[in-house]
């Protein structure tokens, strides 16, 4: 059993916190947060050790791993400490705002022999875990392009104030909403990956983009449109969708459905010439706490894992989560002259 902390108790927080409490082979002993009412609440009602300052709880407590849950700002400062007092490290995403600061802690966990995972979901959904199985399968044959696309509702009206509208805090649609996009392009198509061309635009926000659009080449060879809006009315729920062009067929698959068009059978799979339904109860998704989506705990047993030395690499690692973080700066330079 492995002993872990969580910094930041805000509404991710306290989603992980319940998680990880039901999560076999880890045990959360102490948390940490600015509030002094929430860590009351929390030192009164259960078994955790509460504390204000990360670096007091790190030299109090013998910790094999931390998960950090703080807004987007403070990710390299944290992280970096952890890895230099030698704890594992779980971080929600974005990595950091700079692809420097990530790129040098890639390299300081190298060295230091530290393991580190990204809280990139989309990775651990069955669905997208089955299309990234079928590619590497190569089901639907050479990939040609693909087009991936993420929105949500989450600025529906003019916004000039907080977090959300400063891109030094993680604020923006880039930020926020592209991550999560451009890191499962990675995830199917390689980090062998270049920003071809890239544009960003306003709508309610009045210093950082609504709406992303955003053409990626892999391995010289596999073009991808990436579409990405937090402005859209008519989305309740943020929504991944991704549409992939091969020369046996294509694919769409979102995190509930998946259909597989094939220009001829493929009986080894058992998949029908025309069209192939697979549904998200299809596949195992069998996990010992459910909360917001069996993704959220799926990653958690990987992180488990990583720490219990079951597995070297998590499958969202420190490294590709760096990747996504150079191709959203990238975007962002060439888009200087619009922001």
């Amino acid at each position: 059993m492995k002993k872990i902390a969580l910094i930041g108790i805000g509404k991710m927080g306290m989603s992980h916190l319940a998680i990880a409490n039901q999560t076999p082979g880890l045990e959360v002993v102490a948390i940490c947060d600015n509030s002094k009412q929430l860590l009351r609440f929390v030192e009164k009602n259960t078994k955790f050790t509460g504390y204000t300052d990360y670096k007091k709880m790190i030299k109090e407590i013998s910790l094999d791993g931390i998960m950090i849950l703080v807004p987007n700002a403070f990710h390299f400062e944290l992280v970096k400490y952890c890895i230099e007092n030698g704890i594992h490290v779980f971080v929600e995403k974005p990595f950091t705002l700079n692809y420097k600061d990530s790129e040098l802690l890639v390299g300081l966990a190298k060295n230091l022999r530290v393991k580190g995972q990204v809280g990139y979901v989309n990775r651990y959904n069955p669905i997208f875990q089955r299309v990234k199985k079928l590619l590497d399968q190569s089901v639907i044959g050479e990939i040609s392009n693909y087009i991936n696309s993420m929105t949500g509702g989450v600025i529906l009206q003019e916004n000039s104030k907080g977090w959300r509208n400063d891109f030094s805090k993680g604020g923006g649609c880039l930020f926020d909403y592209g991550p999560h996009c451009f890191d499962l392009s990675t995830y199917f198509f390689g980090a062998d990956v270049k920003v071809q061309s890239a544009v960003l635009k306003k709508v309610f926000s009045t210093a950082v983009d609504d709406i992303v659009y955003a053409t990626l080449l892999h391995k010289n060879s596999v073009i991808g449109f990436n579409y990405v809006n937090w402005s859209d009315n008519s989305v309740r729920k943020a929504t991944n969708n991704i549409e992939i062009f091969g020369s046996k067929g294509k694919i769409l698959a979102s995190k509930q459905e998946l259909s597989i068009y094939l220009n001829e059978t493929n009986r080894d799979l058992k998949l029908e010439k025309g069209w192939n339904q697979i549904y998200v109860t299809d596949e195992n998704t069998d996990v010992p706490y459910y909360l917001r989506g069996e993704d959220f705990s799926r990653q958690l047993l990987e992180f488990s894992d990583l720490l219990n030395d079951k597995i070297e690499e998590p499958t969202a690692s420190l490294f590709s989560a760096s990747i996504t973080d150079r191709i959203i700066e990238e975007i962002k330079n060439l888009n200087k002259s619009i922001l």
